[in-house]
């Protein structure tokens, strides 16, 4: 049976904070993501507005014989739920300056100063360019803002592969196929699973020739 876990942002509390060590995986090539949290709670951001976040740390793990590409884009924006919600999270990768390079299983999973960055982040997109080596686990760390209520899960998968299927409906999973020496990342987000979700494109990973 595959784990699952529950956030819950709390609306009262702003201290408090979550955490789970339930992960994710799937393992298509040689190529294993795994998605661990989230962790996180809640802020106030500079205009006195009441927000939650999530942070989730994902391993990507390169199990071949050749250097993988891989590639991240978010928008930064608001992102659409579906079928219809009056929640719009943003999305985003937090900066290598303030992430560990070894997963710590501690609050906000040692992420520097997490919620100063919070209260300053740019708002527009963020990107990651990497290369990761065979036999290497390469973590980044995806945050998710939105308001302080709810039940949420997110998971980075691979087109084709597919999430954990309880965190969405129905037919809401892409069944995309290996397209050449490129694997197609999506981000699926949860509110309320499996009420409200998106499937978020947010990169790739090509494989070195």
């Amino acid at each position: 049976m595959k784990p699952h876990w529950i956030f819950i942002l709390c609306a009262v509390a702003l201290g408090c904070s979550w955490a789970d060590k339930a992960p994710h995986s799937n393992t298509p090539g040689g190529i294993a993501l795994q998605t661990d949290g989230p962790r996180g709670g809640g802020y106030i951001d500079p205009s006195g507005k009441q927000l939650g976040y999530w942070i989730y740390r994902v391993h990507v793990m390169n199990d071949t014989t050749i250097p993988v590409e891989l590639a991240m884009d978010f928008p930064g924006g608001p992102i659409v739920m579906l079928p219809d919600s009056n929640k719009y999270p943003s999305v985003f990768l937090f900066p290598d300056e303030i992430t560990p390079d070894t997963a710590q299983d501690v609050f906000d999973f040692g992420i520097a100063g997490s919620v100063a960055f919070l209260s300053t982040r740019p708002s527009g997109p963020t990107s990651l360019r990497t290369k990761v080596l065979p036999g290497e686990d390469h973590l980044l760390y995806i945050g998710v803002v939105l308001p302080p209520d709810g039940v949420g899960r997110a998971e980075l998968f691979i087109d084709g592969q597919g999430p954990d299927s309880s965190y969405f409906p129905e037919g809401s999973i892409p069944t995309g196929t290996r397209k050449g020496d490129a694997l197609d990342l999506i981000f699926g987000i949860a509110i309320d699973p499996p009420m409200h979700y998106s499937m978020v494109p947010c990169g790739r990973i090509t494989f070195k020739k």
